[in-house]
């Protein structure tokens, strides 16, 4: 049976992880799709953790995970030459994902207006921290700025500390979802007999518009003028994170509905007499609050997460286990659903990794390929394009 994408050709010109990320979501599905990296390789190669703690480009576990079904070829736009041969590949590609610095396709000649004049259908997505217009244009952006400015950072964490950034690269990979829609929009358009489109993506702002809460807080915002502010710890009651017995879980027992059922299950249901019991939780006494407090975190330190979580779901309250990454790995309900895919690499070996992200009935799913060497298909790739007998040429002269 046909894969969802089967046909599409994509051509990625991106590094590290926002436009890998969307090529991924092409790849995985059955586009083919072409990663076009420097004669060094893409930045991630070059981040770990590798196997064996061991730093090889071949073993990046980013790179690993971002690129599982792509094709590699080494190419350096900088050169005449090069610049060239990556006209040709654009020519031949339905899809291009690129993260140049703003400007730079128009300054190699390669503009969206001029690629698009023999090739209206195409589809170009360009990713940039702030956007191919505007004051911030030019500036570049780590993870922690574009989660600062997109995101929600200024609720993360303590009001006693510094906003927390949240773990990894979400900015970055929320920007691939947003890529990867887009194109796929555009890509719909040109199906039902339309033109291509030029994408303009900035990362922060796939940032401000995918966080719940941002969107909800700057909505809000529009109609009061307040301003979210993060919580000192212990302000919100018998919710949030809290210690069990082997961890940690998150279960939301607040507001009237969820809270005084919780009440009976940890053994207080004497508490839902008090005169504070159906009040909002920001105006319970402080002495309610310990009590209630006290007894919640007693209830649960006698629990393993696990359990703790059976049991509040059984009476409808929100909330789930805070998983280990060995938790993660060997749940049983992930494994019943198929979520992990075993991957053999050439030189990382046999892993497990997390596979494509949604089921359909339709699509099977395919054994994965695993990520490319660094130049793995620049024979196939380039003897496509009547390039064969120019190979070592091209690599003594650091083309590709």
């Amino acid at each position: 049976m046909a894969q969802l994408f089967d046909g599409l050709k994509v051509l990625e010109l991106a590094g590290h992880v926002a436009g890998p990320f969307a090529g991924k979501l092409f790849a995985d599905y059955g586009a083919d799709v072409i990663k076009v990296e420097p004669p060094e390789g893409d930045r991630s190669r070059h981040e770990g953790p590798y196997k064996d703690d061991i730093p090889d480009p071949e073993t990046s576990a980013l790179f690993l995970h971002l690129n599982t079904n792509k094709k590699s070829i080494t190419l350096d736009v900088n050169t005449e030459e090069g610049r060239g041969i990556l006209r040709r590949l654009i020519d031949q590609s339905d899809i291009v994902v690129e993260d140049f610095r703003p400007g730079q396709m128009a300054d190699w000649g390669l503009s969206y207006d001029e690629l698009a004049k023999d090739h209206p259908d195409l589809v170009l997505a360009s990713i940039t921290p702030f956007g191919q217009t505007g004051p911030w244009r030019d500036y570049r952006g780590s993870e922690i700025t574009l989660q600062a400015l997109g995101g929600p950072l200024h609720l993360n964490g303590s009001s006693l500390r510094e906003p927390l950034k949240s773990g990894g690269y979400v900015a970055q990979y929320h920007c691939g979802v947003a890529v990867a829609y887009a194109c796929v929009a555009a890509r719909f358009r040109v199906a039902m007999g339309g033109k291509g489109d030029h994408i303009d993506q900035a990362i922060y702002e796939a940032q401000a518009g995918f966080r719940d809460r941002r969107t909800v807080y700057a909505t809000g915002y529009q109609y009061t003028g307040y301003v979210a502010k993060r919580q000192p710890p212990g302000s919100r009651i018998a919710m949030g994170p809290r210690p069990t017995a082997d961890g940690y879980v998150n279960i939301y027992a607040g507001g009237t509905k969820h809270f005084l059922p919780a009440l009976d299950l940890i053994g207080r249901g004497d508490l839902k007499e008090h005169e504070d019991a159906e009040k909002p939780l920001q105006l319970y006494s402080e002495d309610f609050a310990a009590e209630v407090e006290g007894s919640w975190m007693a209830w649960l330190i006698q629990r393993d997460k696990r359990e703790a979580v059976a049991e509040t779901q059984q009476i409808g309250l929100l909330g789930g286990a805070i998983f280990t990454t060995e938790d993660l790995i060997t749940d049983e309900h992930y494994r019943s659903r198929g979520v992990w895919d075993q991957v053999t690499h050439p030189k990382a070996g046999t892993y497990e990794g997390p596979g494509r992200p949604l089921i359909m009935s339709e699509t099977p799913r395919q054994a994965p390929r695993h990520a490319p060497l660094l130049g793995e298909h620049n024979t196939e790739v380039y003897g496509a394009l009547g390039l064969a007998d120019d190979l070592e040429r091209l690599r003594s002269q650091g083309v590709i």
